[in-house]
């Protein structure tokens, strides 16, 4: 809980000592401006997914890279189209590689009329950065950057790597960024810390979140039947959409999961209907209904018994539409079961972690879940990795929305917050 330590503080607590702290951190003050106008800068050049197209947002950033004196970075890319960055900062040892992470794509704008300015033309207003992907999470790619710059600038004492990523297709597949990453390219690393928001409905580092909650997407369709609509009432029939909207009534009121509730979050999440679909149009009666569902799962949990939980409950309704089908189907992989993970709250980074924000932000950040999914299921369940699936600056419930923002200090803070808690981390 925030004010508390976790049980193995004191012994994993490890103090690079206040001139290089002092050093680093100075460093990134100095170059606050520049750094803000990285962000600017990273905000202003699209990358949204849909369609997906990281390129010109990779140029910017391998641009940024060499003024910063970080040369020697890598593209590794599945698709031409779909480019990740990585740069390593090499320590003085044969200590541990610390990676930090954030991805360079975008929701789309959505509606842009609901946006108070441009999304594309971020503007500062009271202490804050307007703009599509600020909170999420350009702001925290750019703060990472510049913490292993002013790591680099200032020769921190580093007894390990630190592994900079900056990776394409989070926000729909994954599959051109960390699955592609944790699999055919082989990334390593000894743990990774993503820069998701992790600020809910408090200040900005309301959180350190260890949990990232898994997801599986599915669709019930109903059939029923479809033919000349002014027939409807000489003729048996089943109005698909009718039912439809009954089932998915009966199924919010009645699906029970199996799971065991997580000590930093009780319950799963379930979203039904987040689409819906029916009919063909006027003098047709709907023969076909469908809804679209979300379910966010805890550790634990695993596709085969959440199935047969959805199967139970859509045969028990079915009994009383014995005239209607009721089919469920899952999506494609990996979108029908993305995996949980979770980072044990005795990791040594997060030690690292929370002696930074007490350092920075003057108190430390709650243990919690991170409420979505992340790219920690793919470094943590398939690469093996240790993910800590969020610590950084924004608020989640203004990624994915018209005037998305984040604070401007924040950015400079999680910058400060990275490289203290690389050094803490690397030294030997």
């Amino acid at each position: 809980m925030a004010g508390q330590e976790t049980p193995h503080d004191v012994r994993l607590r490890r103090d690079p000592g206040p001139r290089p702290i002092m050093m680093t951190t100075d460093w990134i003050r100095k170059h606050r401006d520049d750094l803000i106008d990285f962000v600017m800068e990273l905000v202003a050049t699209p990358s949204p997914n849909l369609p997906g197209d990281e390129r010109a947002v990779a140029k910017a950033i391998t641009a940024h890279l060499r003024r910063l004196d970080m040369d020697g970075f890598e593209i590794a890319a599945k698709e031409p189209h779909r480019p990740n960055v990585i740069y390593r900062l090499a320590g003085r040892g044969d200590g541990p590689t610390l990676m930090l992470c954030g991805h360079s794509d975008t929701k789309p704008v959505g509606d842009g009329e609901q946006w108070r300015s441009d999304p594309m033309k971020p503007v500062i207003r009271d202490g804050k950065m307007y703009g599509l992907g600020t909170t999420d999470m350009k702001g925290a790619v750019a703060a990472m950057i510049y913490a292993v710059a002013a790591l680099k600038q200032t020769d921190a004492p580093l007894h390990g790597d630190v592994l900079l990523v900056v990776n394409a297709d989070e926000e729909r597949t994954m599959t051109c960024g960390s699955e592609f990453l944790a699999t055919d390219y082989g990334i390593k690393a000894d743990v990774c810390l993503l820069g998701e928001p992790s600020g809910i409905d408090g200040p900005e580092f309301e959180f350190l979140h260890l949990l990232s909650r898994g997801l599986s997407c599915f669709t019930v369709r109903v059939l029923g039947t479809q033919m000349h609509s002014s027939l409807s009432d000489r003729m048996p029939s089943v109005n698909a959409s009718i039912v439809m909207g009954e089932v998915l009534h009966r199924l919010d009121r009645e699906l029970k999961l199996t799971f065991e509730p997580h000590p930093l979050c009780a319950s799963p999440t379930t979203n039904l209907g987040v689409r819906i679909e029916g009919g063909v149009g006027y003098g047709v009666y709907p023969g076909s209904a469908a809804f679209q569902s979300d379910i966010r799962t805890l550790p634990g949990m695993s596709r085969d018994q959440l199935e047969r939980d959805l199967r139970s409950c859509l045969e028990s309704i079915s009994r009383d539409y014995p005239k209607a089908r009721i089919d469920l189907t899952f999506e494609e992989p990996p979108l029908d079961w993305f995996a949980p993970s979770q980072v044990e709250a005795d990791h040594p980074l997060v030690g690292a972690l929370l002696d930074a924000a007490q350092q920075v932000l003057g108190r430390r950040p709650e243990l919690s879940a991170f409420p979505g999914g992340t790219d920690a299921k793919n470094f943590q369940v398939e690469a093996g990795i240790p993910t800590i699936p969020s610590f950084g600056p924004g608020w989640l419930p203004l990624a994915h929305g018209p005037n998305e923002c984040v604070g401007v200090e924040a950015i400079v803070q999680a910058a400060q917050m990275y490289a203290i808690a690389a050094m803490s981390y690397l030294r030997a």
